[in-house]
């Protein structure tokens, strides 16, 4: 009898092998015979085994994610148990909501003072934490796509965050604000190694994005970071009007909208343009990443709006400055094909098909966009030797309009870039076009010296460096001509950067007569005359680095950084140039040394410029 129950238990409740779909559907026994089975050959209808099954149990990360809520409401309680022990019964205690997935629990906890420690802890394997912190050498922050709890920053149950010491900015370790008692514990539902990939569709909405609240901001708080961001940001940026905005911000509510996405992008660049909402940078970056990868997964590719890539462009610009420079450059790289996919760059060709309800200011704001993506993609090529992804002779998109034009919303039409180069028109430039003519001169002498490598090893007797070098020439000097003359506003930080990216692109083409095709001999005159050029550039630049000092690191052109590393390079491997180049390398130096405290991208240069030769960057070529 025990014998035949054994057996009975151990017996299989199905045959080897995998029941046909019609029979799953119907939930029978199917006999699994071939080429049809006994039900499907009664019914009369198509026997098909589907081989390609998802495994039997619990989707994946879900018994993760039970065990973590499990532990969480447990410590939480533990919490409150103790807390409530060292209060009188007169004691109001403080809520914290725990969100579930389908229902909230509010458990008391006591607010006592807690020890807590001065950087943002992100669970995860040892060797990625070591990693990213080698990367960044910065403040640490989540690295996407691991998870950190996410942050609605447009409730209106709002409450206030303390302010930081501002002692506390350039510390190499953000701290959080006091009313944070742990950004990466309880509250959220997932663990360091998970995605909300691994949750599924609920996970990429803004409705589920939204109830992810450990921290929040009030209205006065977020109304803080918008005029941060135009006071600081917008300078470098500008491809918002200011008056539009404010009226979107007022009537768009909706979290699905495309403009909650920009609105969490421009938040996060002017959070860290200031010291005070440094300690919630790290979860206000994240929430922004998952925003703006949930609602790029619903997004039809025909219609992808500007606010996407004015998001991305901004976050882009965010990381290179402020996280990990290299991160930031990938990052740039996708802004670039959205740039391509929205047509950005042939906005004003009249065969291109364009949307009549567009207002001049939204299609200004979209040119600036263009711009902005457009330097970008030149200060890559400036700094890591990148490719260049957007042709400038193929752009079809006017220069930017005066900035009291733009922000009346008053039509100007403006030139091209080419005819903007060759001086050939009379229509006086903004700062912010001069300083985009100027950055695609920089490009083509970079690209000019480059050309010069290769000629001289494929083509040695060719011709066509002296004519390149003469164009190129003739540019520069009118411009540093012109900057001589005028000279007007001498601490305006974008007049400031465009004549120090003036100086330094008079370096680079200096440098490009050391790999003419043929033998430097054969333009003894020219190299003669560039020498005194170069010289003097080296000397202006040391003016004008001095003059930075006057303007604080907030509001001095993040990217001065760039051009203040190309002329110390060049002091220092050219010091036979003049008696005071030592002089002149020590003022670079320390005037880029000022700025690594507050832009990661110094920081990087100023750790290049501090090494060996050998380690430097590939724009030296000296």
């Amino acid at each position: 009898m025990s014998d035949d129950t054994t057996t009975a238990t151990k017996g299989r409740r199905q045959n080897k092998g995998l029941a046909c779909e019609e029979c799953r559907s119907r939930k029978l026994r199917c006999d699994m015979n071939q080429p049809q089975c006994g039900t499907c050959n009664n019914l009369g209808v198509p026997c098909v085994t589907n081989t390609a099954r998802r495994p039997r149990g619990p989707r994946k990360g879900h018994v993760k994610i039970l065990r973590s809520r499990i532990a969480s409401l447990e410590r939480l309680l533990q919490e409150s148990s103790e807390g409530q022990t060292g209060y009188g019964p007169g004691h109001v205690e403080p809520t914290l909501k725990v969100f579930d997935a389908d229902h909230s629990v509010k458990v008391n906890i006591a607010e006592e003072p807690t020890k807590q420690d001065n950087t943002v802890q992100v669970r995860g394997s040892s060797e990625e934490c070591a990693a990213y912190h080698m990367e960044a050498q910065s403040m640490e922050l989540p690295k996407w796509p691991s998870m950190a709890p996410l942050l609605d920053v447009d409730s209106e149950w709002a409450k206030p965050i303390g302010s930081l010491p501002d002692s506390t900015y350039f510390s190499s370790e953000p701290t959080p604000p006091s009313n944070i008692s742990n950004p990466l514990s309880s509250t959220w539902p997932l663990e360091a190694d998970m995605s909300p990939l691994d949750l599924g569709a609920q996970a990429l909405t803004p409705k589920f994005l939204a109830s992810q609240l450990p921290l929040q901001l009030s209205p006065l708080e977020l109304a803080d970071l918008d005029d941060l961001f135009f006071e600081r940001a917008y300078p470098f940026a500008p491809i918002i009007n200011q008056q539009r905005y404010y009226a979107r911000a007022a009537k768009e509510l909706d979290s699905s909208e495309p403009f909650t996405c920009l609105q969490y992008a421009i938040r996060t660049l002017a959070a860290s343009m200031g010291s005070q909402f440094k300690g919630i940078l790290p979860l206000l970056y994240t929430h922004t990443c998952c925003t703006l990868d949930a609602w790029e997964q619903n997004v039809p590719n025909e219609a992808l709006p500007i606010e996407l890539a004015q998001a991305r462009l901004l976050l882009a610009i965010y990381e290179i400055l402020k996280i990990n420079p290299k991160k930031g450059w990938i990052s740039a790289g996708r802004c670039f094909h959205l740039v391509h996919l929205v047509k950005l760059d042939q906005i004003d060709n009249p065969n291109a098909w364009q949307s009549p309800a567009l207002s001049w200011v939204e299609i200004e704001e979209r040119r600036r966009t263009f711009w902005t993506a457009y330097a970008l993609d030149r200060y890559g090529n400036l700094v890591n030797g990148l490719p260049l992804t957007l042709n400038d002779e193929m752009i079809l998109t006017r220069l930017p309009a005066p900035e009291a034009a733009f922000q009346c919303q008053r039509s100007v039409n403006t030139d091209f870039l080419a005819p903007a180069i060759a001086k050939k028109s009379e229509k006086q430039l903004s700062p912010y076009a001069k300083s985009i003519v100027i950055l695609s001169v920089f490009a083509r002498c970079l690209c000019h010296r480059n050309q010069c490598h290769v000629e001289r090893i494929i083509e040695p007797t060719s011709q066509e460096f002296l004519v390149r070098h003469r164009v190129l020439d003739s540019i520069l000097s009118h411009e540093v001509q012109t900057k001589l003359s005028t000279d007007q506003d001498p601490c305006d930080p974008t007049l400031l950067f465009i004549d120090m990216l003036t100086q330094a692109a008079v370096l680079i083409l200096f440098t490009a007569l050391n790999s003419a095709p043929e033998p430097t001999n054969t333009y003894r005159d020219i190299y003669k005359v560039y020498e005194k050029k170069a010289s003097k550039a080296v000397e202006r630049m040391r003016y004008q680095a001095q003059k930075l000092a006057q303007l604080g690191c907030f509001k001095v052109h993040p990217f001065t950084s760039i051009a203040l590393f190309i002329c110390a390079e060049f002091a220092r491997s050219c010091k036979g140039l003049n008696q005071n180049t030592t002089t002149d390398f020590n003022a670079l130096s320390a005037a880029l040394s000022n700025l690594a405290p507050a832009n990661s991208l110094a920081r990087m240069l100023e750790l290049e410029l501090q090494g060996t030769p050998e380690v430097a960057s590939v724009i030296r070529g000296l």
